[in-house]
Parts: C-alpha cells; structure tokens; sequence
C-alpha cells in the first residue's frame, strides 16, 4: 500500500483506521467520504481537526474539494497538510504493537 500512497496527492477512502494511519505515515492528506458507523465515526474529527484532511459523502463537493487541493494556486496549502499528516505518523507503530503482544504472551 505504501508504493501507492508514496505516488499520491491525496487520497479518497472511508474513514478506516489503517488508511489513515498509512497515509499519514506516507504524508498523504486524505478527503474521507463515509465511514462505518460508531466503528470510525471518531476517525473524521481526528482528521479534520488536526487539518490534515477534509469530509464529504457528496461526490460534486469531493471533486471540488479535490480540484482545490489540487489547483497550482493551492500548492503550499496542500504541502502544509502533508507536512501536519507525515508528523501525525506513527510508522514504527506495528512494531510496539507486536512487541507488547509478544510480551503479554511471556507473561501468561
């Protein structure tokens, strides 16, 4: 997944936490559009908020969004959101995860 976020200027996905968390690592802005209810509801005002994405289920609104993003005139805004998203990234994650699991199954 990460060659593709690597050629992207962005990314259009639901708002799952494993795109978000790789494309944050890869310093991708994302533009959620839809989410699966309760389970990433939490996800859309993380990206929001921390300005590293937008939110919209209306395909019209999605492609101005993206059109914008995208426009010359626009480019350091797009920069600075992939600039805040390659912060938020966690890429060294997975590991703690397998090395808390793994010392969770030591201690039993």
């Amino acid at each position: 997944m990460s060659e593709y976020m690597a050629a992207c200027d962005c990314v259009v996905s639901k708002a799952g936490p494993g795109t978000i968390a790789e494309a944050m690592i890869c310093g991708v802005p994302v533009l959620l559009n839809g989410c699966i209810p309760c389970q990433e509801e939490g996800n859309i005002p993380f990206v929001i908020n921390n300005r590293v994405g937008g939110y919209s289920e209306q395909p019209k609104i999605i492609a101005s969004i993206i059109s914008s993003w995208l426009a010359p005139e626009n480019a350091s805004e797009l920069q600075l959101m992939s600039d805040r998203a390659m912060a938020l990234g966690r890429p060294e994650a997975t590991f703690h995860i397998v090395r808390d699991l793994a010392g969770m199954s030591v201690e039993i």
